[in-house]
């Protein structure tokens, strides 16, 4: 009944599929865990074949890096059942009833959505990423439901499989980033509905500072190439870089950043980060981007 499809890159995903399956088997229901690993190193790929023994595992090394659209396409025409979870690999379930939640919610042509969580305190080294997730990405569902399409994640939800047929992950888009802003446009667009549910999946694989920036980078100028290709784009960070144009400010918040950029960006890699000094990076890296 459930396919659990998992893309993984150079994380460990024993611990996690190891209680997926245990709370499959609870719930005595049909399913599958199908992961694919994208390109991980040697000793990945050795920890994680250890889940291959597992009967209802099916695990596979793919022969070349595919990218975060085209490997969950790939996972989806691989499933048998009739809904499929997306999980991401550097999660764990915040629940012991997390696929129970989800069974017991289970619709035709509706996407579930079960949110993100985040540890309580900041793993040392990881703050900036700490403070971005939990401050913009644990959001309850309530809050969530109110524009159910927008700021989709793919990080933890289920689609049926009928509706992925029909609307996949945009595999041209290569790099990090957005694509899965794209799906919920896409999902909105052939009047899908999408339920957000508080069924959370704790994101534990955080970036140091350096990484995660660079990757906020690359997702930016995902971002503006989806809003050439879709003039529909629509996200905070867009909205705020319009309204600063549209009342004159755009030139004097960039101007002002190059004065303080050197200062920002150690505030940024340090132990005690500001959201408000990222939200200023970022709209700095857009400004320039669309140069």
């Amino acid at each position: 009944m459930l396919s659990i499809l998992i893309p993984v890159y150079a994380e460990s995903v024993v611990r996690l599929v190891s209680e997926l399956v245990r709370q499959g088997r609870a719930l005595e229901i049909l399913f599958e865990v199908i992961v694919f690993d994208d390109g991980s190193s040697e000793a990945i790929k050795k920890e994680n074949q250890k889940i291959a023994e597992i009967p209802e595992v099916i695990y596979e090394n793919l022969s070349k890096n595919l990218g975060r659209s085209a490997i969950r396409n790939k996972l989806g025409d691989r499933a048998k059942f009739p809904y499929l979870l997306f999980l991401d690999c550097d999660s764990y379930p915040a629940s012991e009833d997390f696929l129970k939640k989800y069974f017991e919610n289970l619709v035709p042509n509706t996407v579930l959505v079960g949110g993100t969580a985040y540890a309580e305190k900041s793993p040392r080294g990881k703050e900036l990423h700490w403070l971005v997730g939990s401050q913009r990405e644990v959001v309850a569902a309530e809050q969530r439901a109110l524009h159910p399409h927008h700021g989709f994640s793919s990080f933890n939800f289920v689609v049926p499989k009928d509706v992925f047929k029909k609307i996949k992950f945009d595999d041209t888009i290569v790099g990090y980033g957005h694509e899965d802003t794209l799906y919920g446009w896409s999902l909105k667009k052939a009047g899908i509905a999408v339920i957000h549910l508080e069924n959370r999946l704790i994101h534990l694989g955080l970036d140091d500072a350096t990484t995660f920036l660079e990757k906020r980078r690359m997702a930016i100028r995902n971002l503006l190439i989806l809003q050439k290709k879709y003039a529909i784009m629509d996200t905070r960070l867009l909205r705020t870089h319009a309204r600063l144009s549209a009342i004159g400010l755009r030139s004097v918040i960039v101007g002002f950043f190059g004065f303080f950029e050197n200062f920002i960006l150690r505030n940024l890699q340090s132990s005690h980060p500001r959201l408000l000094f990222f939200f200023w990076w970022s709209l700095v890296e857009l400004d320039r981007g669309k140069e």
